[in-house]
């Protein structure tokens, strides 16, 4: 450094002593500094972590006029699909005496570009000039530049704007843009002799912007279902909608409709005055998903009547393939009888070597598919057992030797609270209805319910993946309204679900035959509906953790709200899922689809019998549907599962989709 000083020093006294002025004569530059050094910053930018990745390079080694580097910088947002309007700055010090020249880029992907130069040294009339001619490589592939500026010599503390008023929408997985910043040192027409030993430094980071994106709606069209065509509307609709892929927007952003903020949501905004074309069809997400499994046609239609077992020909009915129903979100799409294509592949155990293995019970009317465990396999292609033990989970410490997966609903039995998933944690006896089947996330778990946690936690990959794939709102039914019906003197309906009173629950009506508690063999009538009215959903539908406590808004437009205790999303098969898949209360069939030749529980409450016997539904070896005390069998489990609306999915082998060498995958990566 001390050598190149004395150079400038005798170039300088040749200047002097020969009367040259060179306007070009710059000499070799030493400076110094560490240029935009942070490689990450973070900010908190309305509800949502933005992250500023990356370097602001400049190479001060030997740099001369006419230098010039190129920095990719990239900034994330994760969060909860907020729109983000920032700007990106560089705070730091300049102690140049010449402003550095920038240009930012902006693109939605890496690009590989890089900055060579070379050191030119040229005599010009007794005097030496240098300088750098560099160029950016693959410069075109950026496109062009958003913005240019300079940062001022001379100044420190200072902020500058690489980049005004950009907008960035966060996202769970989180969202990326990409820039990319040319910085230069500007070959002047005088010396730049006084910037010896100085340079820059400083950090990039992003601070917010205070602009709202202006988003200009240039046709609005809803689907006319008697014209089959879109109609012109001056208004956007009211009701249930999505948007079709037909609707557009300008400069890259992607339209879509919020039914339970019943708004538009515009998302991948980069800039004010982005135009939209906007066509509405009707909001049925369960169709959506039925697509999104490759299921073309909606299904077989609706079952009026349900007069006994169904499967492919030797039972009583044939009602065989996917029919509909309602359900508290919209129409919901079950599998019923002898069907193979409802197999899905999702998770894995402990131990990572074995895949589990589900089955579509149904595709829930808000779009999310509900599966109950079938199993597990060292290959994804290759199917467990449909029956057998294995069918089921292994609990902590088997029941017996019988029945070696096999526990308890409850071990306590006393009170009509036993006939709960969960029940609260007062010893004394119930003493109301709200008191015995209300719950909170601080209520005791029932022993099944302790047994699937414990599984879902210690024995799978489950809880890495809930948060992307596993839905916590539709929740699973305990349905504990009382029965409006005298099933006889042993069962009165007069039984308030409380404390050790005689009382049948509203899964008994739909069984029962009236003033008898046998089975009612002509019809039984299940429903995909939880309870009767809003005040017994938020009671009995078993939602959480982290459900939404405002509810969620199902394609009917009714928004469902449940307890939000559950600590797992985990539940089990109602009794009404069982009569809808093709089993019966009281009749045998081992041709349906969730016959296993195993007893296992069922979630739905039954009655509380003599005083002493909580029961609940359970599903027989024989197939059948039957309820039994909670604490006097010990029964398998097969537990319960909500999918999101928007899992992806993959199949790899050939032949028909869903089936057990060409099952559903979840795509997880």
């Amino acid at each position: 450094m001390k050598k190149n000083k004395r150079l400038l020093i005798l170039v300088g006294i040749l200047l002097v002593f020969g009367g040259f002025t060179f306007a070009y004569f710059v000499g070799r530059m030493l400076t110094e500094g560490s240029g935009a050094t942070t490689t990450v910053t973070t900010a908190e930018l309305k509800n949502s972590k933005v992250t500023v990745t990356g370097t602001l390079n400049f190479d001060y080694d030997g740099m001369l006029p006419g230098h010039k580097d190129v920095s990719g910088i990239i900034v994330t947002a994760i969060g909860n699909n907020e729109l983000i309007p920032y700007n990106l700055v560089w705070k730091g010090t300049n102690n140049l005496n010449t402003d550095l020249k920038f240009t930012v880029y902006k693109v939605s992907d890496n690009v590989d570009v890089d900055a060579s130069c070379n050191q030119i040294k040229k005599n010009v009339s007794g005097g030496i000039m240098m300088y750098e001619e560099c160029e950016i490589s693959n410069i075109t592939s950026l496109g062009e530049s958003i913005s240019e500026g300079t940062i001022k010599g001379n100044s420190s503390e200072i902020t500058v704007t690489l980049a005004s008023n950009e907008f960035i929408t966060s996202t769970s997985k989180g969202t990326s843009w990409y820039y990319y910043v040319v910085l230069e040192y500007p070959n002047l027409n005088e010396s730049q002799n006084l910037d010896m030993g100085y340079g820059f430094e400083g950090e990039v980071t992003v601070e917010p912007s205070n602009i709202e994106p202006d988003v200009n709606i240039l046709a609005i069209n809803v689907y006319n279902e008697e014209t089959g065509k879109y109609e012109e509307s001056q208004t956007i609709p009211e009701g249930n909608y999505t948007l079709s892929k037909e609707s557009q927007c300008s400069n890259g952003a992607v339209p879509s409709w919020d039914n339970n903020k019943n708004g538009l949501l515009v998302t991948s905004l980069t800039q004010s005055g982005t135009e939209c074309y906007l066509y509405f069809d009707e909001y049925n997400p369960s169709k959506q998903t039925l697509a999104n499994l490759g299921i073309s046609g909606d299904s077989q239609g609706k079952v009026d009547k349900f007069t006994g077992t169904s499967c492919g020909g030797s039972c009583k009915v044939s009602e065989n393939g996917l029919y509909e129903a309602e359900d508290d979100f919209g129409t919901s799409y079950y599998y019923r009888g002898t069907v193979s294509n409802n197999w899905v592949v999702f998770g894995k155990d402990k131990s990572g070597a074995n895949y589990l293995w589900w089955r579509i019970i149904r595709i829930n009317g808000n779009g999310t598919i509900r599966l109950i465990y079938a199993g597990t396999s060292s290959s994804n292609k290759t199917a467990p057992s449909t029956q057998g033990a294995d069918t089921m989970i292994t609990p902590r410490t088997p029941a017996n030797n019988s029945y070696p997966k096999s526990v308890y609903f409850n071990e306590k039995y006393n009170d009509n609270k036993y006939v709960g998933y969960m029940y609260n944690n007062d010893p004394t006896v119930s003493t109301s209805h709200e008191q015995a089947h209300k719950v909170t996330s601080s209520s005791t778990k029932s022993t099944v319910l302790d047994e699937i946690e414990n599984w879902y936690t210690n024995n799978t990959n489950l809880s890495s993946l809930a948060t992307n794939y596993i839905d916590v709102d539709t929740g699973f039914c305990s349905d504990t309204t009382i029965s409006t019906t005298n099933h006889g003197s042993s069962y009165p309906g007069t039984g308030q679900g409380f404390g050790t009173q005689q009382t049948a629950y509203a899964g008994a009506d739909r069984v029962w035959q009236s003033n008898s508690t046998s089975w009612n063999s002509t019809e039984q009538t299940p429903t995909l509906k939880c309870g009767k009215d809003d005040a017994s959903r938020k009671r009995d539908l078993y939602t959480g953790p982290g459900a939404n406590a405002n509810g969620t808004k199902g394609s009917n437009g009714t928004t469902i709200t449940g307890n939000g205790a559950l600590p797992v999303p985990v539940g089990l098969i109602t009794m009404d899922e069982v009569i809808y898949a093709g089993g019966f209360a009281g009749q045998a069939n081992n041709g349906y689809w969730l016959y296993t030749n195993q007893y296992y529980w069922t979630m739905s409450p039954s009655r509380m019998y003599s005083g002493s016997s909580a029961r609940v539904f359970y599903v027989t070896d024989s197939g059948y549907l039957d309820d039994t005390l909670v604490y006097n069998h010990v029964l398998g489990v097969r537990p319960v599962i909500n999918l999101k609306a928007d899992t992806k999915f993959t199949v790899d082998g050939e032949g028909d989709s869903g089936t057990r060498t060409n099952p559903y995958i979840v795509v997880t990566d």
